[in-house]
């Protein structure tokens, strides 16, 4: 909890201070940046209760209570939507922060039931004293570092994506690249809960030396990743106008750059398995690992390919670079997944040998 309060309130700080700067990095101007400045500046005062309860709602999972860490999120997103209406019409022209103090009301209760749940009800875990514990921040930060990592390269990664299509294809190429953004970040979001629910089952039966069911989770998991990107990518590839359509791009840009869209989506079933191989290396708290396969994708394959390609082919190196940079990632995730998984077969055989 301690690193929690920390890490919130710079958060909340930085946040409130810096949001017109967030804004200007996904290319946000006039009444739209306004609106967002005016957002922001109330959403991130709950940066405590959202932190708290994601955190604390990953130990729940641990604990093996899925089912209970579900219902508490979707409380969340079901008050959320109830308080939306109410607020925004009780406060008048100032609806925009209504919206963000809606959000951060279901965020508070999260908290609340999170915090209840974990002072008087968990058996296994215990919040009392709130302070650092020095055994466990090395291993929480490495773990940690490498997750955080991947979401602050994705933004710049998004970013950067979206203001070189601009740069090289103009305002055309721009706005399919946004709705491309916010379509892959829709089809993302499943796969991350799919990895959320693996990363107890490894990390429980690493922990255990139980590492045939290690073994086993990877391979049930990898399929289930690359079963549940199939439903997004056939449709992304088959009903590719229809889909940019619901995201409200019209006719003659679809056209203009449907091949694009589809370019860019073109190995979104291999991101199952890339997003299991990121979670199996945090399951097992090997950091380092974890961290090379975020740095390899963004620092040193992504943002080369992002300067080097639009240079030589143009604005359709934008739409093919992270493909094939996420192509090359996968290869190695893989291998090294392999090779890990391969070392604990023969802790396994040495172990049996040895009984």
């Amino acid at each position: 909890i301690f690193w929690v309060i920390l890490f919130s309130s710079i958060i909340t700080i930085g946040g409130i201070l810096l949001a017109p700067h967030f804004l200007d990095m996904v290319g946000a101007s006039g009444e739209i940046k306004e609106y967002g400045i005016r957002y922001l500046r109330v959403i991130f005062i709950g940066s405590l209760f959202v932190n708290f309860t994601q955190s604390a709602n990953m130990v729940m999972r641990g604990e093996g209570l899925m089912k209970k860490a579900m219902l508490i999120m979707g409380l969340g997103a079901f008050l959320n939507i109830i308080l939306d209406p109410i607020l925004m019409k009780l406060m008048g022209k100032y609806s925009i922060e209504g919206a963000a103090l809606a959000t951060i009301t279901a965020q508070f209760v999260q908290a609340i039931i999170t915090l209840h749940y974990f002072k008087y009800k968990s058996k296994a875990v215990k919040i009392n004293k709130i302070k650092p514990d020095q055994e466990i921040k090395k291993e929480m930060f490495g773990v940690g570092s490498s997750a955080m990592m991947m979401q602050i390269l994705f933004m710049i990664q998004q970013t950067m994506l979206y203001k070189m299509s601009f740069k090289y294809g103009g305002d055309t190429n721009a706005i399919l690249m946004a709705a491309t953004l916010r379509i892959y970040a829709f089809s993302f979001i499943p796969l991350w809960g799919m990895s959320q629910g693996l990363q107890p089952v490894v990390g429980t039966n690493f922990g255990a030396k139980k590492y045939d069911r290690v073994k086993e989770a990877m391979k049930v998991f990898s399929i289930g990743g690359l079963v549940l990107a199939s439903i997004f990518w056939i449709p992304a590839l088959a009903f590719s106008n229809n889909i940019l359509s619901l995201f409200g791009v019209e006719e003659s840009i679809i056209n203009q750059g449907i091949e694009n869209f589809r370019l860019f989506y073109s190995i979104f079933i291999l991101y199952g398995v890339m997003v299991m191989t990121i979670t199996f290396f945090q399951s097992i708290g090997n950091a380092k690992k974890a961290g090379i396969i975020v740095m390899l994708r963004q620092l040193f394959l992504f943002l080369p390919a992002m300067i080097i390609l639009p240079m030589i082919f143009g604005v359709k190196a934008v739409w093919f670079a992270e493909p094939l940079v996420d192509l090359i990632m996968i290869i190695v995730g893989v291998v090294m997944m392999f090779g890990e998984l391969n070392r604990m077969d023969k802790i396994s055989l040495k172990n049996s040998s040895n009984e």
